[in-house]
């Protein structure tokens, strides 16, 4: 059996109107709005240390 990483719970406040939209939005195209927001998160990280390592090998190119 493969183990499964560390989960986190974390909670964010937001305008109320915006979340009723976002919710809307999710069932109206079949999403599911939790998996939205971890994808979103998902594709930022995997974006940021793709510019970082993409910046480091610029960088020990000049050197």
């Amino acid at each position: 059996m493969t183990k499964k990483a560390p989960q986190a719970q974390f909670n964010i406040r937001l305008d109320a109107e915006l979340y009723r939209k976002y919710r809307a939005y999710c069932a109206d195209n079949g999403l599911d709005p939790v998996l939205q927001i971890i994808n979103y998160i998902q594709r930022l990280v995997r974006t940021q240390f793709n510019v970082q390592e993409k910046l480091w090998e610029v960088m020990r190119k000049e050197d």
